[in-house]
């Protein structure tokens, strides 16, 4: 079957003939590096401070910067895609052929001083921390309106593009607005144009009516699996109050946040034998972030299937586990299990 993704306006093929169980996922667990003794020489581990480049800022009980003593870490990345010092102006070099400097903003926030412990296992209090630095800095960023967008995602595990296994995550800022982003911004405001409600609303709305798709639920977000899904478990979770940015979230709401993060993580670390997965905040760029068609989310895609030539030349997704099948999965995921991974 085929099914219609209304956020990107494009079809996903599904095909469960293809499919291992639910179960069978498991056995493709993460190939994260095994646990390390702490004296392991990690630039992000505390004591080796001097071994990344000049901390932006920190989350410390007291001490002078870049020295051990700190919760959550900002650094900028030692190998950066874009930096600040770079020109973004344009240059025309013929009808076709267009350039700009490499100008942007690209920091590290390493998530615990702690080397072993996945963001699954990390304590709800320490997430929350790491979503308010990723939300200080954001703001921060934003600041320099020569910066359009601000992308913030994690990898997690070698498939998912991770190269240091100490927790951490990334932010880069960009000159323009990546061309995703910006279809995104096009299809919900058409919606918006044509019937005066935000389509993720909507689409959130739609789905808690439905209900076999919600893997969790609080106060304030819902996890969900979209009806579309493009990969096994894809995972979104989306706030249930309106806002086109991440930028404007109420610092109250960070802990509910960290809450549902860590049912889900947690729900995927035991369900699926701890995968590899990349995780992104989907927000509106500089002139959208007031927008009443879009709403920011978290998206979580487990890397448990590579694309193959069908989808790199189409660009279609062949998902071969149906959401509500996925759902029922993790739902099913043994609270004990979890419990017990929770407390280590």
């Amino acid at each position: 079957m085929l099914r219609y993704d209304v956020t990107s306006n494009d079809w996903v093929i599904f095909s469960p003939a293809r499919a291992m169980r639910p179960e069978e996922f498991s056995r493709h667990g993460s190939r994260m590096p095994p646990v390390v003794p702490a004296d392991y020489r990690c630039p992000f581990c505390p004591g080796n401070e001097n071994l990344t480049t000049p901390e932006i800022t920190a989350i410390r009980d007291g001490g002078p910067a870049n020295t051990p003593g700190w919760k959550v870490r900002v650094v900028p990345n030692k190998f950066p895609a874009l930096r600040i010092e770079e020109n973004h102006r344009r240059q025309e070099q013929g009808r076709l052929f267009r350039q700009m400097g490499g100008c942007g903003a690209h920091e590290v926030i390493i998530a615990s001083p702690d080397h072993n412990t996945p963001p699954a296992l990390m304590p709800i209090e320490q997430l929350t921390l790491v979503l308010r630095v990723l939300r200080d800095r954001f703001n921060d960023l934003m600041r320099d309106t020569r910066f359009q967008t601000i992308v913030i995602f994690k990898n997690y595990g070698p498939t998912a593009g991770t190269s240091l296994a100490h927790p951490h995550c990334q932010l880069i800022a960009t000159p323009v607005t990546p061309r995703t982003v910006r279809q995104k911004l096009a299809i919900s405001q058409q919606y918006f144009d044509q019937t005066g409600d935000c389509l993720y609303c909507t689409l959130l709305a739609d789905e808690l009516a439905d209900g076999k798709r919600v893997l969790a639920q609080n106060s304030h977000f819902v996890a969900i699996l979209p009806y579309a899904s493009h990969v096994p478990f894809e995972i979104w979770i989306l706030p249930r109050h309106r806002q086109s940015s991440f930028r404007w979230i109420d610092p109250s709401l960070l802990h509910p946040l960290a809450e549902i993060l860590k049912t889900v993580l947690l729900k995927l670390h035991v369900g699926l034998g701890n995968p590899d997965f990349n995780l992104t905040i989907n927000t509106a760029p500089r002139g959208d972030e007031d927008s009443e068609s879009f709403m920011w989310f978290i998206e979580i895609l487990p890397r448990l299937a590579t694309p193959a030539g069908f989808e790199l030349g189409s660009g279609m997704s062949i998902n071969t586990m149906l959401p509500e099948e996925a759902t029922n999965f993790l739902r099913s995921v043994d609270a004990c299990k979890i419990a017990a991974a929770a407390c280590g």
